[in-house]
């Protein structure tokens, strides 16, 4: 298949508009790619979960190993619609870039993979066993992939496994990510009565926002997570992971202007890289209670709500942590009510393993210059699922299509069309690594 053609399948599934938060085209993205698979020659099959279809594919060559490719077809909502210069489902090509949702985040990816495989088997550069799994549901946190991958444990087992794209960093260089942090989400709640009341009686009421203020500022002090054996279990860094943090590039002055920050926690730029990659987070994510309406209300809330999250490490364990916090702000006489509302183990995959060997390598010979190599990235997505239940011992994330300009989850996403053109070469090549 010519270039131009896969362009034009590309901009197929890019003008579905496949949104799980809103339950839309997802059906029929997943019959696309059905077919696609069948198309190519790749045993291609919809599977039916408690929510979302996934579409399963495989391609064997009776090769010793067996790689596992993950990837989402659903979107994020288009939201504020106004914003968007270009059609949201559109997939408008303009000045070498292609405008649409999902564009980079994840159906570029996807598709890139599909065709450097294509590729790969039409020059017979294929030599590793293939299984594709295409997620419905990663947008809305992936409620039923777990469930769903322990009850096909056997059909989706391999030795490796590469999870949806990263991006191409500073210097056109493409990112590798060797794993991912953790993630525990909560939900904090303070009832003190059952209807707000006039502000006048705070002499004699308690005030559930004090209250939650006060347990928030138990969870954490002065940037030090306070949960008893929170750091216990953190895995010390080696001298090959100090190497990469200190190969990691972070301009200061740039980066804190394209977050549009006033500045950082840490002005020195080995602070900010490890931080960044290698410590656990408490963010607080949202807090709210009674009147924040414009002018005054003199009232004290009957409740307050507040959402967490913490960004972990490994060998950080979520439930774990979770517990211990429940058990910590009881005994400390706080009465809460405290739910957990997503958890996500931490991964990190060694840089001297085979699997990460082949992916800078191959990074190498695409763009023609090293790639910019992420002990895990800072942020979360479901690898746990594959090392932890599937017992699959490698998982990386790379062979992405995004860039600085690619405005994933926001108005007006896109791509470079030479980043597409890269990433399935660098498919290409990667795949046939695997002798």
């Amino acid at each position: 298949m010519d270039f131009n053609k896969m362009l034009d399948e590309y901009k197929k599934i890019l003008k579905i508009p496949s949104i799980s938060a809103k339950a839309t085209g997802i059906n029929e993205t997943a019959s696309y790619l059905n077919s696609l698979l069948k198309n190519m020659g790749i045993k291609g099959e919809i599977m039916h979960t408690s929510g979302n279809p996934v579409v399963y594919g495989e391609y064997f060559i009776d090769a010793p190993r067996t790689l596992l490719v993950y990837n989402h077809y659903d979107v994020q909502p288009i939201d504020p619609e106004n914003k968007w210069t270009h059609a949201p489902f559109g997939a408008t090509e303009e000045n070498g870039r292609i405008y649409a949702r999902g564009a980079a985040d994840n159906k570029g990816t996807l598709m890139a993979r599909i065709f450097g495989v294509m590729e790969a088997i039409k020059d017979n550069e294929l030599h590793v066993n293939l299984k594709f799994l295409y997620e419905g549901e990663e947008e809305i946190g992936s409620p039923h992939l777990k469930d769903f991958i322990i009850k096909n444990k056997n059909r989706f087992a391999a030795d490796d496994v590469i999870m949806e794209g990263s991006q191409i960093g500073e210097e056109n260089r493409p990112v590798i990510a060797l794993g991912v942090k953790g993630l525990l989400y909560i939900e904090l709640k303070s009832r003190t009565g059952t209807t707000d009341l006039h502000s006048s009686l705070a002499a004699i009421a308690p005030s559930p926002a004090w209250n939650l203020i006060n347990a928030l500022k138990s969870i954490q002090d002065c940037e030090k997570v306070q949960i008893p054996g929170f750091y216990d279990n953190i895995t010390p860094l080696c001298n090959k992971d100090m190497n990469i943090l200190k190969d990691y590039p972070f301009n200061i002055e740039k980066m804190r202007d394209s977050y549009g920050l006033k500045n950082f926690k840490f002005n020195e730029k080995d602070n900010l890289i490890r931080e960044l990659f290698t410590s656990p987070t408490c963010n607080i994510a949202g807090i709210i209670s009674g009147y924040i309406e414009e002018g005054t209300k003199t009232v004290l809330p009957a409740e307050a709500m507040a959402k967490i999250d913490f960004r972990l490490v490994p060998d950080q364990d979520p439930e774990t942590i979770f517990k211990s916090m429940k058990g910590y702000l009881h005994n400390l006489g706080f009465d809460l009510e405290i739910n957990a509302l997503g958890m996500e183990n931490p991964v990190r995959t060694a840089p001297d393993t085979e699997l990460a060997q082949k992916m800078i390598s191959s990074a190498i010979q695409t763009y023609g210059s090293k790639p910019i190599i992420m002990l895990n990235s800072p942020g979360t997505q479901p690898m746990a699922l594959f090392t932890r239940e599937l017992g699959i011992k490698n998982a990386i994330s790379a062979i992405g299509v995004g860039d600085n300009l690619s405005k994933a989850h926001a108005p007006n996403e896109s791509i470079s069309i030479e980043n597409f053109k890269l990433a399935v070469e660098h498919t290409k090549n990667f795949l046939s690594k695997f002798q």
